[in-house]
C-alpha cells in the first residue's frame, strides 16, 4: 500500500505541539502531492492519484472530537456537500475515495482543511509518436506534431478559480550555442518544457541537424513510467551568424590624436579593421553590408569574404553588419551592428624645436594630426636646398642632414596632405632650430 503524507499547520494545545496530518494512499501508485499557491485556499494541498482503486484519504486530527467530510466541485467550497462513508477511530478518520477530480473539506473543532484530488486515470498522458512539420521556412521556430493525448489536469480553488497542474512534458534536442571564449558554435543540448499536451508544439529552431525527443510527464516520471517518443533526424534550415571586429592601432604614432579609441571603433583615419565571420551549419552564403544609415536603408558596399580587412578613410559614421542565408534564401540571420566613427581631419605643424640638446625633449620636429590619409612634407634650408622629405605624418625630422645636425636658424616646410573629408590640405611655414652652434 502506497501512502503520501501532508502535515498541516501545527496547533498549540495544553498538551504541547500537535500537527494535523493528511494521508492519501491506494490507487496502485504513491500519490503525488503539489503545494498550490496560498491564494487558492487549498491548505491541504493538491493530490494526484494513479487511479481510484482502493484509494483513501486519512486525516489525523488534533483530538478525538468529531471529524466531518464534504466535497466540492468547480463552483467552490461554498457549495460543498456532505460525504458519507468516513470512519473515525480516535484521532484518525478515513474516507474511501469513490470520486476524483473534486475537492474535499475536512472539519474539526471549527477548523477547515481543504484539498483537491486529481484522478490521473481520467486524463493519462499517451505518447504514440512525433514528427517535424514539413512546412518551409522554419527559421525561428520549428513545429513538432505529436501523436497522442493528455487532457489538462485541472483543479479549483476554494472560491472556484480554475488552475492547471503542469504536466512538465520535456522536449529535448541539440542546437548550436555561440561560445565567446573558443570563438565557435558549440553543440549543446536544448530543453523546452511544455505545461500541457498539444498535438502541435513550437520550439526554437535548432541550428544543427538533430532529432527531437519528447518525454513525460512529471507524474509518469514520479511513478517510474515515463513515456518517450522521437522524431528521427531533422535536417535544419535555421541559421545563426556571429561577427567579430578587431582594429589595428598605430601605437607608436604618439603625435596622432585619437589613434586608439577605447569606447568605439574608428577614431583617426585611416582606421584598419578586420572583420571575421562565424556561422552555423546551414549557412551557405554570407555578406558584409556597409551603410551610412543605422537602419541600413541604403547600402554603400557589400563584401563576401569570411575574413574582411577594410581601411576606413572617410570622415563620418559607417555601419557594418554580417548577413547569412541558407541554401534556399528563406532564412536569414544578422550579426550585431558595428558602428565605426571617423573623426574630422586636423593638421598642425610646430615652428621650433631643439635637436641634439635634451634627448627626448623637443628634439624632433613632427606635426600633430588626426585623420590624415595622405601626407607629403618637404623641408628646405634658406637657400632652397631640400634637406628632408617625410611621406607619413607619424614620421619626423631629427634636425640632421647627411647624418649631421644642421646649424641653428630658420628652415622652411611645405606640406601637401589630404584629410578624411577628402579635402586637400596645404601648409607652409618656417621652423626655428634652437641650439647653440657649438
Amino acid at each position: 500500500m502506497y501512502r503520501h503524507l501532508l502535515f498541516l499547520t501545527c496547533l498549540f494545545t495544553v498538551g504541547g505541539l500537535c500537527a494535523q496530518q493528511i494521508t492519501v494512499s491506494g490507487g496502485g501508485k504513491p500519490a503525488y502531492s503539489h503545494t498550490p499557491e496560498a491564494s487558492t485556499g487549498l491548505n491541504g494541498g493538491v493530490f494526484v492519484i494513479y487511479s481510484l482503486d482502493q484509494a483513501t484519504i486519512e486525516f489525523s486530527g488534533e483530538d478525538e472530537s468529531l471529524i466531518s467530510w464534504s466535497k466540492f466541485g468547480p463552483s467552490g467550497a461554498a457549495n460543498a456537500t456532505p460525504v458519507a462513508g468516513a470512519t473515525q477511530n480516535g484521532y484518525l478518520s478515513t474516507l474511501p475515495l469513490t470520486e476524483g477530480d473534486c475537492g474535499y473539506v475536512i472539519e474539526q473543532n471549527g477548523r477547515s482543511y481543504y484539498l483537491w484530488v486529481i484522478d490521473y486515470s481520467q486524463a493519462p498522458l499517451v505518447l504514440n509518436g512525433a514528427s517535424v512539420s514539413s512546412d518551409a521556412g522554419q527559421c525561428e521556430q520549428t513545429t513538432l506534431q505529436l501523436d497522442g493525448s493528455g487532457e489538462r489536469l485541472n483543479y479549483y480553488s476554494i472560491n472556484g478559480a480554475p488552475k492547471v497542474l503542469s504536466r512538465e512534458i520535456t522536449v529535448s534536442y541539440m542546437t548550436l550555442v555561440w561560445n565567446d571564449e573558443s570563438l565557435s558554435y558549440i553543440q549543446t543540448v536544448q530543453s523546452e518544457t511544455l505545461d500541457n499536451f498539444s498535438s502541435t508544439v513550437q520550439v526554437p529552431a535548432p541550428l544543427c541537424n538533430t532529432d527531437f525527443s519528447i518525454s513525460g510527464d512529471q507524474l509518469l516520471n514520479y511513478w517510474g513510467m515515463e513515456q518517450t517518443v522521437s522524431t528521427g533526424e531533422y535536417i535544419t534550415t535555421a541559421i545563426g551568424v556571429t561577427a567579430k571586429a578587431e582594429q589595428t592601432y598605430r601605437e607608436e604614432a604618439l603625435n596622432e590624436d585619437d589613434r586608439h579609441p577605447t569606447e568605439y571603433l574608428g577614431g583617426s583615419a585611416p582606421a584598419e579593421i578586420e572583420f571575421q565571420a562565424y556561422m552555423t551549419d546551414a549557412v551557405t552564403h554570407i555578406e558584409w553590408e556597409f551603410s551610412d544609415k543605422e537602419d541600413f536603408s541604403t547600402t554603400i558596399a557589400r563584401y563576401n569574404d569570411q575574413t574582411l580587412r577594410y581601411t576606413f578613410r572617410d570622415e563620418g559614421t559607417t555601419y557594418v553588419r554580417l548577413i547569412g542565408s541558407n541554401s534556399t534564401a528563406e532564412c536569414q540571420a544578422y550579426s550585431e551592428t558595428f558602428t565605426i566613427n571617423i573623426g574630422e581631419p586636423r593638421l598642425e605643424a610646430p615652428n621650433a624645436f631643439s635637436p641634439g640638446t635634451s634627448p627626448g625633449v623637443n628634439d624632433e620636429w613632427k606635426v600633430a594630426y588626426k585623420s590624415i590619409v595622405s601626407f607629403k612634407c618637404w623641408i628646405f634650408n634658406k637657400w632652397g636646398v631640400q634637406i628632408c622629405y617625410l611621406d607619413s605624418p607619424d614620421k619626423g625630422w631629427d634636425g640632421r642632414y647627411h647624418g649631421k645636425y644642421v646649424d641653428p636658424g630658420v628652415y622652411y616646410y611645405v606640406i601637401e596632405a589630404k584629410g578624411s573629408n577628402n579635402q586637400k590640405i596645404k601648409l607652409k611655414g618656417h621652423i626655428n632650430i634652437l641650439r647653440s652652434k657649438d
